[in-house]
């Protein structure tokens, strides 16, 4: 499932930290920066279509609106930061329209823990927040982003519609009216900027609810598929096998928390 981190996005002054044991995230966006150290370990990281594996003393930098997931090979020991783009203006006045062709470089999370804990010296943070920018910069090679300007903003547009409307009946033509794109348009952007078509992007969705459902609640089947947008029973144990593989019930047996 593709999650748009609106609290990510909206606010200014934005920095938050978390620290980890065998940290697992799954795909998601937002107009944030987002900084992860690895201390211990090996996690890989999915950014768009390419991954990269991240060891003990590299780092990694997620530019705004780029998808990008997590999961831990075995075990690990990482630290993340997310940052809104209003404390790094130099840096972003230097990016342009680039990205980073590899977004990996060497760089010790120790040295960073004082400056950018919350809370802390505004100077300090500040202080980390550029350093983690110049050595990117520094071990990082730079090529232009392929997503136009106009569009800088769109998949995160798209996330938070199928968000808020999973759960209706959701076409490709309404969501191009409610969003006041052509039509020809957001299929095409479907398939060249989400790498899916638009009906797999929903049924993904509706289904990573259903699965967190299926083993959190004691909700009847037939209710879960309602709450997730199917019309039938039957078109949702479809699509739930062919995405996950067995039916409903026998994932709920699987799955029992």
């Amino acid at each position: 499932m593709l999650f748009y981190e609106s609290e990510r996005s909206d606010q200014h002054n934005y920095l938050y930290c978390q620290r980890d044991h065998n940290f697992n995230f799954p795909a998601h966006l937002h107009h944030s920066f987002e900084f992860l150290c690895v201390q211990s370990g090996t996690l890989a990281c999915t950014l768009e279509t390419e991954q990269y594996e991240v060891h003990p003393g590299e780092a990694l930098l997620v530019l705004p609106d780029q998808i990008h997931s997590y999961r831990t090979i075995g075990e690990s020991q990482s630290v993340l930061w997310v940052f809104s783009n209003d404390w790094v203006p130099e840096f972003i006045s230097q990016l342009g329209q680039r990205e980073f062709i590899t977004p990996v470089f060497r760089m010790e999370a120790a040295p960073l823990m004082e400056l950018l804990w919350p809370g802390g010296n505004r100077c300090k943070q500040l202080a980390g927040l550029y350093l983690i920018c110049g050595t990117a910069l520094e071990q990082c090679f730079l090529q232009p982003r392929p997503v136009p300007d106009v569009d800088a903003h769109l998949s995160s547009k798209i996330i938070d519609y199928v968000q808020k409307n999973y759960t209706h009946t959701l076409t490709l033509e309404q969501m191009a009216r409610d969003l006041g794109y052509n039509y020809t348009y957001l299929s095409a952007y479907f398939n060249h900027s989400l790498h899916t078509g638009f009906q797999d992007f929903i049924n993904q969705y509706r289904i990573s609810h259903a699965a967190a459902l299926l083993q959190g609640s004691s909700l009847p089947i037939t209710q879960v598929a309602e709450q997730c947008g199917f019309g039938t029973i039957r078109s949702f144990n479809r699509v739930f096998l062919k995405e996950k593989g067995m039916t409903p019930s026998a994932f709920r047996k699987q799955n029992v928390l």
